[in-house]
């Protein structure tokens, strides 16, 4: 199961996007921690809103991602080197990217774990992401809580990077950007089912929460940081032939 964003294409940068002086903190610090690796792959380029600024400064990136209309946005924003492909069945040799970017991707991803041994399959020898770290958005982890307690579970179907970073060491955490961010506006996105939780719910139970929420959380803010994460591919080859191993021997005792 993978979930495209076809449906929020048209809104997706402006609900998932960074204020304009933290993306340009946030690019500069990353375009710092890729410097020397010639070839990048952007797993779930989505609109193309890292891989566009790192192919001005120079970087040779090739983008892929499930959601045809995402990749017509980073089209407009003339994103360059762009395929409609599944990040499970990644269409390239062995080792032929230096370093891979993903952000945001894994946790969309319910055999994730698969798609990370394509990522290390195809990569030379970094993995990075870009993640939200520290202090969890309240907001939306209200919204699970109250999808919960209405018998709805709408927790990630895989594992975002900030979960891989607990899983599996990193070997960079690098801060990028910090700033303070307005419930109002996470309101105001759910109020538009901008978000893909949302989406496994009923729109009358949606609305619910929403409503519940806004009395809740209007006008408050929260602190917000951005790290850059790294991982060698060989540490997560080295879990990943643990896990297969140990899934291997699960199915062999059914």
């Amino acid at each position: 199961m993978k979930i495209s964003f076809d449906r929020v294409a048209d809104i997706y940068d402006k609900t998932r996007g960074l204020p304009q002086n933290v993306m340009e903190k946030v690019v500069k610090a990353l375009a710092k921690e890729l410097k020397g690796y010639d070839t990048v792959l952007d797993i779930g380029i989505g609109t193309g809103r890292f891989a566009e600024p790192l192919q001005e400064k120079g970087f040779e990136v090739i983008g892929v991602d499930i959601s045809r209309d995402m990749i017509q946005k980073a089209k407009e924003k003339k994103a360059k080197n762009l395929l409609l492909s599944d990040a499970c069945f990644l269409p390239f040799k062995e080792s032929y990217f230096d370093a891979t970017l993903c952000v945001h991707v894994l946790h969309l991803i319910s055999n994730w774990q698969t798609a990370l041994k394509e990522i290390c399959r195809a990569t030379k020898y970094g993995l990075f992401s870009v993640t939200h770290m520290g202090q969890s958005n309240p907001v939306h982890e209200a919204y699970e809580e109250s999808a919960k307690e209405k018998g709805y579970n709408v927790r990630r179907i895989g594992l975002g990077e900030r979960e891989l970073s607990e899983l599996i060491k990193p070997t960079k955490s690098v801060p990028a950007a910090s700033w303070v961010s307005s419930a109002d506006e996470r309101l105001t996105y759910l109020s538009q089912r901008a978000y893909s939780r949302q989406w496994r719910l009923p729109e009358d139970v949606d609305k619910q929460i929403v409503q519940e929420l806004v009395k809740r959380f209007i006008g408050q803010k929260y602190p917000v940081e951005m790290h850059i994460l790294k991982w060698d591919v060989k540490d997560l080859k080295s879990y990943l032939r643990t896990y297969f191993k140990k899934s291997q021997t699960s199915l062999q005792r059914i």
